[in-house]
């Protein structure tokens, strides 16, 4: 991977009011993550991961996970995340001979994760401080990061032909504000519509649930890290209205967007930086 190509990841701070579960999340891009305040359990091919606070962990990509974020009163939910392209991992990985990915990409826990380690974390999920290092630079340190979580369990599972749905996924994501059309999104993958949708039925989804699910999961995204006022966030996912799109958030999720904040004068005062912390990266 060339350094000056290397995207920077930008780190995210997660914080959610109450207790409640999200599922069919998926992620376009791998995360590592910790556990500050509360607890995480995360749920993947029927196979639960529980994280406590000061816990740390390396969430796959393109596999669909439930996630339920547990406060402990009275504070709320809180976690850091750190999105890293899938290629940075690879290229890790291909260094050390000590490492065997394993066959499936599954959330898995850092055991006995060194200070050093958990201090090179916070730092790439401080605002700033990655935007202050050279390309070269910030890719090196990443790679060491990665390296640190391996020695400790923590490996990144192979990586899967990606399905016509994952593709879609991530064409979206690049502007989910976007009007996309079925004739876009056909034009952009090189086959005609005919072809995508099916395609797209034989993954047993559709080109319009993908596109709702990918601006959701975006949504989430937002609420979860930003202090981005509710229409707003409708906006940045594609929705002109704020009601719409609060209807369609809840019946995805089941619970409306201003839940997810609960009391978001609380949230404001805990965390206005947060809006400059990549939170469009991911979300978890």
């Amino acid at each position: 991977m060339d350094h000056e190509a290397l995207p920077l990841p930008a780190g995210a701070i997660l914080r959610q009011a109450g207790r409640t579960c999200f599922h069919h999340l998926v992620s376009t891009t791998p995360a590592l993550l910790q556990v500050y305040s509360g607890t995480k359990v995360v749920i993947a091919r029927d196979m639960p991961l529980r994280l406590v606070a000061g816990e740390f962990a390396l969430l796959p990509d393109h596999q669909p996970m439930t996630m339920e974020n547990i406060p402990k009163a009275p504070q709320n939910y809180e976690a850091r995340l750190l999105p890293i392209p899938r290629a940075l991992f690879e290229e890790t990985y291909a260094r050390i001979a000590s490492v065997t990915q394993p066959q499936t990409a599954l959330p898995v826990k850092a055991r006995g994760l060194p200070a050093e380690a958990a201090a090179l974390f916070e730092f790439f999920c401080s605002p700033g401080h990655v935007a202050a290092l050279p390309p070269a630079v910030a890719k090196v340190r990443l790679m060491e990061l990665i390296t640190w979580f391996a020695l400790s369990g923590a490996v990144l599972g192979k990586g899967q032909s990606p399905r016509l749905e994952d593709r879609l996924r991530q064409m979206i994501e690049t502007d989910p504000a976007r009007d996309w059309t079925l004739a876009h999104a056909a034009r952009a993958l090189h086959m005609s519509e005919a072809t995508l949708r099916r395609k797209l039925a034989a993954e047993s989804t559709s080109f319009t649930e993908t596109l709702s699910d990918t601006r959701m999961t975006r949504a989430l995204g937002f609420l979860q890290t930003t202090t981005l006022p509710i229409a707003r966030v409708a906006q940045e996912v594609g929705y002109d209205s704020a009601s719409q799109f609060s209807a369609r958030f809840k019946g995805r999720f089941g619970i409306s967007p201003r839940d997810v904040r609960g009391d978001t004068r609380a949230f404001e005062r805990i965390g206005t930086e947060v809006e400059h912390l990549g939170a469009d990266e991911i979300s978890l």
